[in-house]
């Protein structure tokens, strides 16, 4: 068995109030050329592409993630309220419809409005079943660690649901102060993976891992930067780390970030993927590829990413499927694999 806790996908009848949104409005500069995903890959929208690309992947189920755009990005609060219901009421009714392939999802949540976020966020998991809710790694350009979320953090931990983590950054970040925009992708290729950890830096710096310490929060592309450059984050060099040093942490900075949970999304990085491994551990470790928005082979790469780290057998089944059933709450498929 195999299940994929971060398979992006645009529900086909979310596609058309998307793309209605964006001629009407725009796109706005925070998710400038998010719109291009939208079909650049028809596995994201239609689900007879995406039985076509699962075919040669009999055991392999999903956790349903949406795609391309944060929902908060695509108009007021009054307005991102009503798009979240409507897009977490079509992922849930594809879980129900699809058992054997999708094995649950992730609520998205309008974060321009917190307490409504609060609201989606019960909403979601006690009437939908979701598995736990989508976050990005800014909101219009707020901080995670901004108190204005901090009862989201709190109501999530308080009902133990998940969190996932996904970067959010257009070309409007310029990669230079003396430039208007980012080039060659840089924004995407590496301003993502750097998204991801400056999220998760500053979820440490500030308390909340060490005030919810069970929290769960499922970091994508392997916890970014972080596995890599962990040597740079238990240092003490500026005086706002000292303060949190001597007032937060009453572990070892490294223990905080290894509270995180990670997906394997690293696209034929076998390297990256061991780095992984070796700082978070296999027991952190959640199968996922990001399909289809890593290209066509990303399930065979990332599955031979694994395979080849050399874990043991009891690892590398508690990473294909094992931590996300037990992380999720997601019933072992028939009772001979729940005895296994």
């Amino acid at each position: 068995m195999l299940i994929d806790a971060y398979a992006h996908i645009v529900p086909p009848r979310f596609v058309p109030r998307v793309e209605r949104l964006l001629a009407e409005h725009g796109v706005p500069d925070r998710i400038k050329l998010f719109d291009a995903w939208l079909h650049e890959d028809p596995v994201l929208t239609d689900l007879d592409a995406r039985w076509r690309l699962l075919e040669p992947y009999p055991d392999y189920r999903q956790i349903l993630v949406l795609g391309v755009f944060p929902v908060d990005e695509l108009g007021p609060p009054e307005l991102t309220r009503a798009l979240a219901r409507e897009v977490n009421d079509q992922l849930a009714e594809l879980v129900r419809e699809y058992p054997d392939r999708f094995a649950g999802f992730a609520a998205s949540l309008p974060l321009n409005d917190p307490d409504a976020s609060v609201e989606e966020l019960e909403r979601a998991q006690s009437e939908l079943g979701a598995n736990g809710v989508l976050m990005h790694t800014n909101v219009a350009g707020l901080a995670l660690d901004d108190p204005r979320f901090e009862p989201l953090f709190a109501r999530a931990h308080e009902l133990d649901t998940a969190i996932w983590l996904h970067p959010t950054r257009s070309p409007i970040w310029p990669d230079y102060p003396t430039e208007a925009e980012s080039r060659y992708g840089i924004w995407w290729s590496l301003g993502w993976p750097y998204e991801t950890a400056v999220a998760m830096t500053r979820l440490v710096f500030s308390g909340h891992m060490e005030r919810y310490p069970r929290l769960k929060v499922i970091t994508h592309h392997a916890g970014g930067m972080i596995p890599h450059f962990s040597g740079r984050l238990d240092t003490v060099q500026t005086e706002d780390q000292r303060e949190a040093f001597a007032q937060t942490f009453k572990q070892p900075a490294l223990d905080y970030f290894r509270q995180f949970y990670v997906d394997t999304a690293m696209f034929g990085a076998p390297h990256a993927v061991h780095c992984a491994a070796e700082f978070f551990g296999p027991g952190q470790m959640l199968f996922g590829t990001d399909m289809p928005l890593g290209g066509p082979e990303v399930i065979s790469e990332t599955i031979a990413d694994l395979r080849n780290l050399g874990l043991s057998d009891e690892d590398e089944q508690a990473i294909f499927a094992g931590n996300a059933q037990r992380v999720l709450g997601i019933a072992a498929a028939d009772p001979q694999e729940a005895l296994d």
